[in-house]
Formats: C-alpha cells, structure tokens, sequence
C-alpha cells in the first residue's frame, strides 16, 4: 500500500499496442455498463417525468463519462492528457443532472428556480476554473491539476443534491429518499482514497476503489429512484381516477 503517491502505471502491450493502467479501464467500464444498465431499467420500468429523466440522463452521462475516461488511461501512452477531457467534461455534465433530478422534486417554485439558476452558475464556475488552469498551469504534463475542480464540483455536487437535499426530502415527505444519503455514505470513502491518494495495490490503486464505491453508491441511488417513482407513479394514477 502508498499512501500520498501513486504506483508506477500498468501497462500491457498487445502486438505493437500499449494500453496502459488496463485495470483502471476495466474498472471505468464495469461502472460505464452498471450505469447504462440502471439507465435503461429506469427506461422501461417507470412512467417518465422530470425526476426519472433527469436521472436517467444522469446514468447515461456517468457512463459515457466513465467508458470514455477508462479509454483515456488506456491510451495516455498516445492522446496524452487531452484524452481525459472528454471524460472529465460529461462527469461535470452528469453531476448537473443528479443536481437537477432532485431539485426537480423541490415544491416550492421559486426555491426550484434558484436551486437551478445556482446549478447552473457552478457548473458555468467549474469550466471557468477548469479552462484558466488550462491556460495557465501545467496540465498537460500533470492531468491531477486539471482534474482537480472536476472532483472538487463531483464531491459538493452529490453531497449537497442527493445526500443533503436527500436528506431533507425524506424527513419532510417521509418518502424513501434515505436511499440517497445510502448511496452518498457508500461513496464518500471515494474522495478520500481519490484526494489522499490511497493506493492498496498496483493492479487495485485509487482510481479502482473510486469507482468501485461509486458504482454501489449509485445502486443506492437506483433504489431510491426506483421506490421514489413507484410513490409517483401510485399518485399520478389516484389523482387520474379521481
């Protein structure tokens, strides 16, 4: 185990190909797959409105954000840290859609449109931030800078939609949002092995731990959405008949 370092990358070579840290892509595209597949059962087992859309966008973001990040440890031999972005972008993008799922289910119309306009705002400071140390740091020879405001928005972001407002939601509608500050519990862990650079094992370093937690993290919160959207579902067809 180090801690405060990381363990020299993985690399595999396959022919004239070098694929490096091979375990952190297949950990990226374990999370991608529980992440599509969690979008697609919400898909086909609940009625649509914003709370289910929104989190529904907000698994395909994930994955997309994940399968392409794995691919961006992958081949860092050849993109070089450019081929992170791309993955870094979508995950600001799919921490935007948790925050607006669950504000979604805010009542109170104006505290919903400032809820939103200040999720928009930080998403607009995070590519600020993100976009100066571009141009004025060295990020292209250490990927940690830039990544940096990408973690630090993922961290607050879950925290303060699913895990605080989570919280909130389910002492006030006694609806099964627990779940969500479940899940929040689940990956918290993940920052700390993430930031302090917790590494266990070459083949089972930070990045692996970070989206091994994150993925049950976001099974709670499948379960969450799930019961949530049967309450919904329940209401929508009593108020139908009635």
């Amino acid at each position: 185990m180090i801690i405060g370092a990381d363990f020299e990358k993985m690399s595999l070579k396959w022919g004239d190909l070098l694929i490096l840290e091979p375990n952190t892509f297949l950990t990226d595209t374990a999370m991608s797959a529980i992440c599509f597949y969690l979008a697609l059962k919400l898909w086909r087992g609940h009625s649509k409105n914003p709370f289910v859309n929104w989190f529904i966008a907000f698994f395909v973001m994930l994955g997309i954000s994940t399968f392409v990040g794995g691919l961006g440890h992958a081949f860092y031999f050849y993109w070089g840290t450019v081929g992170k972005m791309p993955g870094w972008i979508t995950g600001v993008f799919a921490v935007f859609c948790i925050e607006r799922a669950m504000i979604s289910f805010v009542y109170n119309k104006k505290a919903q449109k400032f809820y939103q306009y200040m999720s928009s705002i930080k998403v607009l400071v995070v590519f600020g931030i993100f976009i100066w140390l571009c141009l004025n740091k060295p990020v292209m020879e250490k990927p940690d800078i830039g990544f940096l405001p990408i973690a630090i928005n993922t961290i607050l972001g879950t925290i303060l939609s699913a895990g605080i407002l989570g919280l909130v939601f389910y002492r006030k509608h006694q609806a099964p949002f627990h779940y969500f500050t479940y899940g929040v519990l689940a990956m918290l862990p993940a920052a700390f092995f993430f930031l302090m650079k917790i590494n266990v094992h070459p083949w089972m370093d930070k990045n692996d731990v970070t989206h091994i937690l994150l993925s049950v993290g976001n099974v709670f919160f499948y379960v969450g959405i799930s019961k949530v959207a049967t309450q919904l579902d329940a209401k929508f067809n009593i108020e139908s008949e009635g």
